[in-house]
């Protein structure tokens, strides 16, 4: 088989221990024993602050990027008031999304103070809108979430009204953790899943974070496509692909949850009955091309492979662009991002449909005349067959695209392939 892309991210899981469960009386669902919440460092300044002096008449203001908003009422304020929005490092391990302190801090406002935080589709992996909440840091460090958080699931907005500032981020309540590398699976490989929830110690609004769904309270893992688990009702599974996947295929694979965590919206579902979770695995034929690109994965439905001379060209297209790589040689090992006539070198070319701009290249020409500059990349090709055999291998690479002045526009993207060579 061939061996998948290694794996650049892993679990990291803070207070991820069993919780013990207790029965309850009357044949009632067990009541797990949940720990104490814990205080968390505060995150730390990201970036420039955006402010505005705001006074008694009211007004708003949100971040640069444009994901928070703040309206502040008339009255909520007596005199001019300077107001900020600094994005922060995110401390809440099952947060989602950026992370924003709110200033000024120690400061009862007069009357409540709208606050809306944007999700985004990725924010929604493992997890569903209903499980959305927002949350926030005191000063000793504990994250309280914010109950009565609206959610408006057009416009993809949560919103909160408040009092008083302090660092605010999206919570998920429900989670399901995979490693980036397992949502793509070939014939017959495995991806490891593990769910998690968070609760409020009782009689407060104070998370507890990153705590087991206790098997009990699992109905069943479930798949919307062929695969097999070696177990249906535990918080950590192993999801077996089929030993035969002729034709690319997505699927869902997750977890239906009953009769745990009481504290949430009153209009949400899910209080007291049942949860569902899951998140999308890519199966993968004996020929495929896959990119990671804006937090997304896409896949080619046409692909192509061959070698011209001394150059290997390798494409792929989907329904949402295309990456073509272009390689000086014809074997196994690595190459660096560089221009494609030299040897051991390769570039990017990333296609993305409706894109502005649509196209993203290796190379890129700075300010000043001093010549054409190559992002950083590597190409690692683990097989090369001949014509009618596999060319095989992964790849990552920093791509640009013209932008505004002397500053060009970049991207990310990483994939892996395994392409039938033509020529």
């Amino acid at each position: 088989m061939i061996r998948k892309m290694k794996r650049s991210v892993y679990f990291v899981l803070l207070l991820a221990t069993a919780a013990s469960c207790k029965k309850s009386g009357g044949g009632e669902a067990p009541v797990p024993t949940l720990p104490e919440p814990q205080p968390v460092t505060h995150g730390t300044p990201e970036g420039t602050p955006v402010t505005k002096s705001i006074g008694a008449a009211g007004g708003s203001i949100q971040s640069a990027d444009g994901n928070i908003a703040i309206e502040i009422p008339a009255g909520a304020v007596s005199t001019a008031t300077n107001f900020s929005i600094q994005t922060v490092s995110r401390t809440l391990p099952a947060g989602t999304g950026p992370s924003y302190r709110l200033l000024p801090e120690n400061v009862q406002f007069q009357q409540d103070v709208k606050i809306t935080l944007k999700y985004a589709d990725t924010s929604l992996i493992g997890t569903t809108e209903d499980d959305l909440y927002m949350a926030y840091q005191d000063k000793e460090g504990f994250w309280h979430r914010e109950i009565m958080t609206a959610i408006d699931k057009t416009n993809n907005t949560l919103s909160a009204q408040t009092r008083h500032f302090s660092d605010w981020t999206i919570e998920r309540i429900f989670r399901i953790e995979i490693a980036q590398s397992d949502r793509i699976l070939e014939a017959s490989e495995q991806a490891m899943l593990m769910v998690l929830y968070q609760d409020v110690k009782k009689g407060t609004d104070q998370i507890i974070q990153g705590v087991w769904v206790p098997d009990q309270n699992i109905e069943t893992w479930f798949a919307t496509g062929p695969g097999t688990f070696d177990h249906t009702k535990h918080h950590k599974v192993h999801y077996k692909a089929p030993a035969s996947i002729p034709q690319h295929q997505e699927i869902a694979v997750g977890v239906r949850i009953r009769n745990l965590v009481s504290q949430r919206h009153p209009d949400r579902p899910g209080n007291g009955g049942l949860v569902i979770v899951q998140v999308p695995v890519t199966l993968l034929p004996e020929e495929y091309f896959t990119w990671y690109v804006d937090g997304t994965t896409n896949v080619a439905y046409s692909m192509d492979a061959a070698l011209l001379g001394t150059n290997t060209t390798l494409m792929g297209t989907g329904l949402t662009g295309g990456v073509s790589l272009y390689m000086n040689g014809g074997g196994l090992g690595k190459y660096e991002s560089g221009s494609a006539v030299e040897p051991k070198k390769f570039n990017v070319q990333l296609s993305i449909s409706n894109g502005i701009p649509p196209v993203y290249l290796t190379e890129y020409y700075p300010c000043g005349g001093s010549g054409v500059k190559y992002g950083t990349g590597e190409l690692n090709i683990s097989s090369y067959g001949n014509i009618g055999q596999s060319i095989s291998g992964y790849f990552v690479a920093t791509v640009y695209a013209p932008g505004s002045g002397c500053n060009p526009k970049s991207k990310k993207v990483s994939g892996s392939f395994r392409l039938k060579r033509k020529m």
